[in-house]
């Protein structure tokens, strides 16, 4: 991924919390409310799954995308302090995984070596 897609996903963040503030659904939220989420997390990653199958890789990136706006969502839906050290925690601990502490297992996830 380049520098220019890496500055478009920031400004995808922005839009999505612009979003979530217009139309009064910033957090943070219920458990509840949250729960509402997921069908709507569902339905893009269905999206997601037909257009790998079968539309062109435009459509793949448009619904990648898309699963990617609703969970930026869901964050926007949280603690922004809560956020900002899950963000952190998750960065730190994928950046600290080697080839030699981990390695791609059979369905092509990376996991820590046994």
């Amino acid at each position: 991924m380049d520098t220019r897609a890496l500055e478009r996903i920031a400004s995808l963040a922005a839009s999505v919390q612009d979003f979530h503030q217009r139309f009064g659904l910033a957090g943070p939220h219920s458990r509840e409310e949250l729960l509402s989420r997921i069908p709507i997390q569902d339905e893009e990653v269905r999206e997601l799954h037909q257009a790998i199958l079968h539309e062109s890789p435009e459509r793949i990136a448009s619904e990648a995308v898309d699963v990617l706006y609703v969970a930026i969502g869901t964050l926007v839906c949280l603690d922004p302090d809560l956020v900002a050290a899950a963000l952190a925690e998750v960065i730190d601990k994928n950046g600290a995984k080697t080839e030699r502490t981990h390695h791609i297992n059979a369905a092509g996830k990376v996991v820590r070596r046994s």
